[in-house]
């Protein structure tokens, strides 16, 4: 290869964002949280918010190319009243089970902006509510076999790991799902867990990390005791809009589909508390993805940009539109 093919090469450059649920995506730090609203939502509540991405283009750029996740009606759990953009999208695409928005700029300005603004009605979710598979959820059901399997992040063939599944006994696949989540919950603590995700294997060892770490540990335990399972990445409604991306997961049971569980928000002294948490979520939970390693952003959950030339920054933020939304109740 010439100097000057190697030159243009590169000047190629892939930058990955948001590689778990993190709040300050220019320093890549990652503190999340233990999920909690503004309200105290019912059956369902209608949010409203703006996902903003800020470029800045210091130096020679000759183009830009950004793809972002997009959160999407998901039976039972959300329903998307409307999304805008600002600006147009060069393209809306779905593949790997997800819908992506992908913005294009040729010789892009010193700061560029994107915009996306969601309205969305979020519905109570949970192993109390949730009454069987869906239509989209049967059509699925050849691949529940994918989330048996091992993959980065989700160590479900680890050894220790395995043995701890084997150790979980229960009459039922509920008891062992119960047992599995009280496992995690007793055996890690939360802390903020820097900007790099650690994976199952790493929070066993360690017994802390943050819900990117509950979740992962939780998903691989099942996994490892053939319970079908996944990582599910998305935000909570929260005011405190740093720390409202999120990790939590979702467990296929049988006569029920795939039913969410949040152990890191379970993680609470009280047995009562604990145990209400683990068949309760609140209507808070906004989805985005359960594919943990996404192919489509270069394995990371939220999104990814390239770009030719100088290097770009890029910083994020999510903006609630408060005062609560309109609630209705459960009966």
């Amino acid at each position: 290869m010439d100097l000057k093919k190697l030159f243009l090469l590169s000047l190629i450059v892939t930058a990955t964002f948001l590689t778990a649920a993190d709040g300050r995506l220019a320093s890549r730090q990652r503190p999340k949280h233990h999920p909690g609203p503004r309200w105290t939502p019912a059956a369902s509540n209608q949010v409203e918010f703006d996902l903003t991405y800020d470029f800045s283009v210091p130096g020679e750029t000759r183009s830009m190319s950004f793809v972002v996740v997009l959160p999407t009606t998901t039976p039972g759990r959300q329903k998307i009243l409307s999304r805008s953009y600002s600006p147009r999208p060069s393209r809306i695409f779905n593949e790997n089970g997800n819908r992506y928005a992908e913005f294009v700029f040729r010789e892009p300005q010193r700061h560029e902006k994107v915009k996306i603004h969601v309205k969305a009605e979020l519905y109570r979710y949970d192993l109390l509510s949730a009454k069987g598979e869906t239509a989209e959820e049967l059509a699925e059901d050849d691949r529940r076999e994918e989330f048996l399997k091992q993959e980065r992040y989700i160590e479900s063939d680890h050894d220790e790991i395995r043995e701890i599944a084997k150790a979980m006994e229960g009459d039922t696949e509920m008891d062992v799902v119960k047992q599995i989540y009280d496992y995690v919950l007793e055996h890690m603590e939360y802390v903020v867990s820097g900007k790099d995700d650690k994976g199952a294997r790493v929070a066993l060892e360690r017994g802390r990390g943050d819900c990117t770490e509950y979740a992962d540990l939780f998903v691989a335990i099942c996994r490892a005791g053939g319970i079908p399972a996944r990582v599910v990445t998305g935000y909570t409604v929260k005011a405190d809009t740093a720390t409202s991306k999120h990790n939590w997961a979702e467990v296929y049971l049988q006569n029920r589909g795939w039913v969410p569980f949040d152990p890191a928000a379970g993680d609470m002294k009280s047995p009562m508390f604990r145990s209400r948490a683990f068949g309760r979520m609140r209507p808070v939970y906004i989805y985005l993805s359960h594919v943990r390693n996404d192919y489509v952003l270069h394995n990371h959950n939220f999104g990814t940009y390239r770009y030719r030339g100088d290097r770009v920054r890029l910083t994020d933020s999510v903006e609630f539109k408060f005062p609560a939304p309109s609630t209705v109740e459960s009966r």
